[in-house]
């Protein structure tokens, strides 16, 4: 993936790098620093992580898919990427979601490891194991791959016992980093230690350390004691402000971001910091903080202890995949955007078909050729197989969202028929745009069943049903019922200019004729453009309907 130019090229002379205006992108801008920071490394490792505490949210998604983009904005620079995921699944059961199953299970297994909860639905390992299994195959339509670390496997085979006891060594200095950004200071005995209880599997524990590998842990849940020897693993950790430096040390990580609850002056990310420099002698990585995503006519945040958080496979019903990746790519990270599922899909997919329209416009060396590049970068970064349009390219034909909802419903959602007539239009002639034609329409047709106004839905009938109608609109029916009997393959634009006098000489204007119209075809007062419409459903199927309206049967 990329062309290893690093984003740079010679001047005509060969001397200084002039920078390849085409990549300018934000994931750019943070692959170029963190690159800059790291020109010793063969592999640039970025990291991203959640706690599978809930449903993973599409609010969640937003790390994966800045790290996603960085990734590749670095491999386009020439360098070897590791991107890992890791589910932080060695985290405490704080709170049930609303939504779930199961709430009695739930509440009994409250201050455990996720990792250690019963799954409510009785189908994965574990209740942790359930919200990765259907994150992690959300993301393959994405092509979004990570190596995926669990967390809680990695601690109890002893894999990060060396961070542990080097944040047990220094204590001291880890408590004074903390106490900066406490209101109450930690205990003068407080250890940098969290785990779970061998015998009831809770999280209230006493620590006591030898000042070598074993730690003695005393539970005040069941009264259990036991010790641990860090080298073999078990049921401790460390406390998530020390964790995660202990991790950038331990992964080598060099960009992860994180979202502004964990970007403020003194919070994780500011203490992270300086723990990883002054304890673990690392780095911090490279950092992009991120706004909130909020979803169109919910206040707050996403919360998935609220129930019913919008998954990336909610979004994934309505949103293209590569549209997806768009809407994230094309925001800055510290923008807060809302995910729209009434009418602002329409105008979304209309915005991403104008993209890719100025995209493969060939430069005509204006002002909007920076338009032009931008949008072929940020389509590059947002398409599943990182394909880059060239200027003057052909422009695959996908139907609008608009038009395409239309033809979908007057087939009732038959992919078939809605196929067949834009072939017959030779609008769609090839494999790929027929590939493209599926996904959309897919999502089309989802949207229109589960989130369209009712205003905007509509059936032809089935039958026609019969109008005793005054005379004006029953003569102006007739007239519309014999163009369309004297010319039953009418063009639409031939229909159009009949449309425009079919109400001379009469009380009505077109607009307070079309109602009726509808009204005999769809059963409501408005519909999509009437031309359209009947043209679409052709004359064969209008006419009995039409007729009804003259007290005619079909």
């Amino acid at each position: 993936m990329g062309d290893g130019s690093g984003g740079e090229q010679k001047d005509k002379k060969g001397k200084a790098p002039v920078r390849d205006e085409y990549y300018s992108h934000w994931a750019d801008h943070a692959a170029r620093a963190t690159a800059g920071k790291h020109t010793d490394l063969d592999v640039i490792t970025v990291a991203a992580g959640i706690t599978p505490s809930g449903t993973v949210h599409i609010g969640n998604f937003r790390e994966v898919i800045t790290v996603d983009l960085v990734a590749r904005a670095l491999r386009d620079q020439g360098r070897s990427v590791r991107f890992i995921y890791s589910w932080d699944d060695f985290d405490v059961f704080r709170k049930v979601p609303v939504d779930m199953p199961e709430q009695e299970l739930l509440e009994e297994n409250l201050r455990r490891s996720v990792a250690d909860v019963p799954d409510p639905y009785g189908v994965e390992e574990s209740y942790a194991a359930h919200h990765i299994t259907a994150f992690e195959s959300s993301l393959d339509p994405l092509a979004i791959a990570p190596e995926f670390i669990r967390q809680s496997k990695a601690y109890r085979a002893g894999n990060y016992a060396e961070g542990i006891r080097r944040a047990l060594e220094a204590r001291d200095a880890i408590a004074r980093i903390l106490n900066q950004h406490r209101t109450q200071p930690l205990a003068d005995d407080w250890l940098p230690l969290a785990g779970f209880c061998n015998s009831c599997g809770r999280d209230e524990l006493d620590f006591s350390w030898d000042g070598e590998w074993n730690v003695e842990v005393a539970c005040r849940s069941c009264g259990a004691r036991h010790e641990v020897d860090l080298r073999k693993g078990g049921n401790l950790k460390l406390p998530w402000r020390i964790d995660w430096p202990m991790r950038w040390r331990h992964e080598g990580v060099c960009f992860e971001p994180g979202g502004k609850d964990h970007s403020s002056a003194g919070g994780s990310y500011d203490t992270a910091r300086e723990i990883v420099a002054e304890v673990y002698d690392g780095w911090a990585p490279e950092y992009v903080a991120y706004d909130f995503v909020r979803i169109k006519g919910e206040g707050g945040k996403i919360s998935s202890s609220k129930g019913g958080a919008l998954t990336v496979s909610d979004c994934l019903e309505v949103y293209e995949p590569e549209m997806l990746r768009w809407i994230f790519a094309v925001a800055r990270p510290n923008a807060e955007f809302q995910i729209s599922f009434d009418l602002d899909v329409i105008k979304l997919y209309e915005d991403y078909d104008r993209s890719v329209r100025l995209a493969h416009q060939p430069d005509d060396g204006g002002k909007n050729d920076k338009k032009r590049r931008m949008a072929r970068r940020t389509l590059q970064l947002a398409s599943t197989d990182h394909r880059r349009i060239e200027g003057g390219d052909a422009l695959p034909f996908v139907p609008p969202f608009r038009g395409l909802s239309m033809i979908l419903q007057v087939y009732d959602g038959d992919m078939k028929q809605s196929l067949a007539y834009y072939e017959d239009r030779g609008e769609i002639t090839g494999d790929e745009e027929r590939a493209r034609f599926r996904v959309r329409a897919e999502c089309v047709w989802n949207w229109i069943e589960q989130y369209a106004p009712d205003d905007f839905r509509y059936r032809i009938r089935d039958e026609a049903v019969q109008r005793e109608l005054d005379d004006d609109p029953r003569l102006v029916i007739g007239r519309l019922v014999g163009v369309l009997e004297a010319s039953p393959d009418i063009e639409e634009g031939e229909l159009i200019e009949h449309l425009k006098t079919i109400c001379d000489g009469t009380s009505l204007e077109p607009k307070t004729f079309f109602p009726y119209a509808y009204d005999l075809i769809l059963d409501r007062e408005k519909g999509p453009k009437l031309s359209t419409l009947i043209t679409t459903m052709g004359t064969e199927r209008a006419l009995p309907l039409l007729r009804g309206g003259l007290g005619q049967r079909a």
